[in-house]
């Protein structure tokens, strides 16, 4: 079983916004994915030739493609670009002992457990996903939202340094994806999509607050990930606010160096 920190909700002022997703039917045994990428065949081709305009983002972006509507399983892996990490039996576990702790804070005799999973549909709450990437990596997934915009120092930290954020994980239209950067393509944002797992449009770094605004307009829920010690600083020098701001696990796709035009951005209002 999974030990499941609960945050101190004052002390980082995030609210959590009650969402309705949509269900799915189990699929913890299929193994006929399309997109299931190796770090051998991938190493392979980076090696020999990381500049080589023949390896496309596609090529080396892990992104599974959507499975019925597992999209929440699909979008954490790809935010970790590790398709080893985060399997349904550990996000179930994790789901368990928040419906539990739910019930002792609530001294209810019963509580509806598919608040946050669904073994039968393959639901799981954004609370699930939080508390995985705490568990597993130290990372907080804060919601932009939720901070206060006048007096919180999470909050400003984020957004006086969006440009060198790392990633974001999306909740829009009872959909789970990601947008993330990886380290040798630094000037452009990849949407990582289980819907689309064959084209992985961009977005310049330059533009990610356009893009940020389109998603708010669109009824669209934004997390960043930051390190968990974020949370218990009150001011941050300056040669720790990268590995704040990139508290994502190294990968494969970070050896990279995408070929990106004007062709691959994506078109957005």
């Amino acid at each position: 079983n999974f030990h499941v920190s609960v945050p101190n909700v004052s002390s980082i002022d995030v609210i959590i916004k009650e969402e309705t997703n949509k269900k799915c039917k189990d699929h913890l045994r299929c193994t006929n994915n399309k997109r299931r990428k190796t770090s051998t065949n991938i190493n392979n081709n980076i090696h020999n030739n990381i500049y080589n305009d023949n390896i496309h983002p596609e090529d080396a972006i892990v992104c599974e493609e959507q499975q019925l509507l597992f999209c929440g399983r699909h979008a954490l892996r790809a935010f970790v670009q590790n398709l080893d990490k985060f399997d349904d039996s550990s996000l179930i576990s994790i789901g368990q002992e928040l419906a539990t702790q739910e019930l002792l804070i609530h001294e209810q005799e019963r509580i509806n457990q598919d608040i946050y999973y669904s073994i039968e549909d393959g639901f799981y709450h954004i609370e699930v996903i939080q508390n995985a990437l705490r568990h597993e990596f130290n990372i907080e997934l804060i919601q932009l939202e939720a901070l206060n915009r006048t007096a919180h120092f999470i909050y400003e930290v984020i957004m006086n340094n969006i440009l060198d954020v790392q990633a974001f994980f999306i909740h829009k239209g009872n959909h789970y994806f990601c947008v993330r950067r990886f380290d040798n393509t630094v000037d452009y944002f990849f949407i990582i999509d289980s819907f689309s797992p064959n084209i992985h449009k961009t977005i310049p770094r330059n533009r990610i607050l356009d893009y940020i605004e389109y998603l708010c307009k669109n009824d669209g829920l934004i997390y960043i990930p930051v390190s968990a010690h974020l949370l218990q600083m009150h001011s941050i020098p300056s040669d720790l606010l990268h590995s704040v701001l990139h508290p994502l696990p190294t990968c494969d796709a970070d050896q990279v160096v995408f070929t990106v035009n004007e062709r691959t951005n994506l078109t957005f209002s």
